[in-house]
C-alpha cells in the first residue's frame, strides 16, 4: 500500500505559521502607530492671562468731560476703545493691518452696557478678548447713554502654544 503524497492531511505547522505571522504583523503595525503618535502632554498647553482694569469713577467722569468738550471722541466707539486697549497691552496687534489680517472680529453686546470684542490671530493659536463697559453713573455727565464713553474692564489672552 503506497501512500500518495497528494492525499496527505496538512500538518499543524502549516496552519499555525501563517496565523502567527498575521498576528505578529498586526502587533508590529499597532506598535508603529502608537509610537508615531505624539504624547498627549506634548500637543498643546493652553495658557490664559487675564488683566483687570479697575473702575475709577473720578477718572471716568474726567474722561467723559474731556470727550464732551470734543477731545478723543473715539472713546464713544467700543470698537476703537477695544483696539486701543489691545494696542496698549501688545503694541502692533490692534492696528488696522492686524484687523485686516486677522479673522473677523466678534462682538457681543449685553444690555447695551457691556461689549465683548474677540480678536483671533491668523495662526489660530491666540485669542484676545476685550471686555468693555459703559457705566450707568456716567449718564448724567454724558447727557445720554449713547454719548457716554466705553471703559475697558478685562483683557483676556488665550494661547494654545505648542510644547
Amino acid at each position: 500500500m503506497n501512500r500518495n503524497h497528494t492525499n496527505r492531511l496538512p500538518s499543524n505547522t502549516q496552519i499555525i505559521f501563517p496565523a502567527v505571522l498575521r498576528i505578529t504583523l498586526a502587533l508590529f503595525l499597532l506598535l508603529l502607530g502608537i509610537n508615531s503618535a505624539p504624547p498627549a502632554h506634548a500637543q498643546t498647553k493652553p495658557h490664559r492671562f487675564v488683566k483687570t482694569y479697575p473702575m475709577n469713577r473720578a477718572k471716568a467722569e474726567n474722561l467723559q468731560c474731556w470727550v464732551n468738550a470734543g477731545h478723543d471722541t473715539w472713546c464713544r466707539d467700543p470698537k476703537l476703545v477695544a483696539a486701543h486697549t489691545l494696542q496698549q497691552f501688545a503694541p502692533g496687534l490692534a492696528d488696522s493691518t492686524y484687523e485686516l489680517a486677522s479673522q473677523p472680529v466678534e462682538r457681543k453686546l449685553s444690555h447695551g452696557n457691556t461689549a465683548i470684542y474677540t480678536y483671533h490671530s491668523l495662526d489660530g493659536q491666540t485669542t484676545y478678548r476685550v471686555t468693555l463697559r459703559r457705566p450707568q453713573w456716567l449718564r448724567p455727565t454724558a447727557d445720554s447713554l449713547h454719548q457716554s464713553v466705553w471703559l475697558p474692564t478685562h483683557l483676556e489672552i488665550l494661547t494654545n502654544a505648542r510644547a
